[in-house]
């Protein structure tokens, strides 16, 4: 295959093929649901893919981390609504397609939840760390931050999840009386 800056196809092509998974898991708890971050993750490897067999400069230290910042910013915007087709929303879906739905999208909607309730570089560390399975020093590189503020941005944003799932359970308690 052609080479390009030290990455080829074929690499790209096996990287991502190893952290599928990783992409796949942190792209579901960004979005809330498998659906879209299926397509998030195909819009990602093509975007990839174009870059790297049209660029002449395009310089790439670490593969694996370059993949989880584009994926990041592919989220980002399909967040904002740019890249969305208008869909059926949930809540009006037939009783044959609530039978189908995977069991984990309603834990991808419940952390996706807590998570909007903590300020976003809080919770993109720790998708990234957690759902995307990457260590600190690799969400640190993929978000260009210092390592020391990663760590300290993981902290605090489970500590503030903490509380708000504390205060969500007092409240479920309390109107269960």
């Amino acid at each position: 295959m052609k080479k390009t800056n030290d990455i080829t196809q074929d690499e790209l092509a096996n990287t991502f093929k190893a952290e599928r998974s990783r992409l796949l898991k942190y792209a579901c708890y960004r979005l809330g649901n498998e659906d879209d971050a299926k397509d998030v993750l195909q819009d990602t490897f093509l975007k990839l893919y174009t870059r790297i067999t049209g660029a002449d400069d395009l310089q790439i230290n670490d593969l694996r981390s370059y993949l989880f910042r584009t994926l990041t910013n592919v989220c980002a915007k399909w967040q904002t609504g740019i890249n969305r087709i208008k869909t059926i929303p949930l809540d009006m879906k037939t009783d044959v397609a609530e039978a189908s739905d995977p069991g984990n999208e309603s834990d991808y909607k419940r952390i996706v939840g807590l998570l909007t309730e903590i300020p976003d570089e809080q919770a993109e560390i720790i998708r990234l760390r957690i759902y995307g399975d990457n260590s600190f020093a690799e969400v640190a590189e993929i978000l260009s931050l210092p390592l020391s503020t990663v760590k300290s941005r993981f902290l605090y944003g489970l500590e503030k999840l903490r509380k708000n799932m504390k205060k969500q359970s007092t409240t479920i308690k309390s109107t269960r009386l």
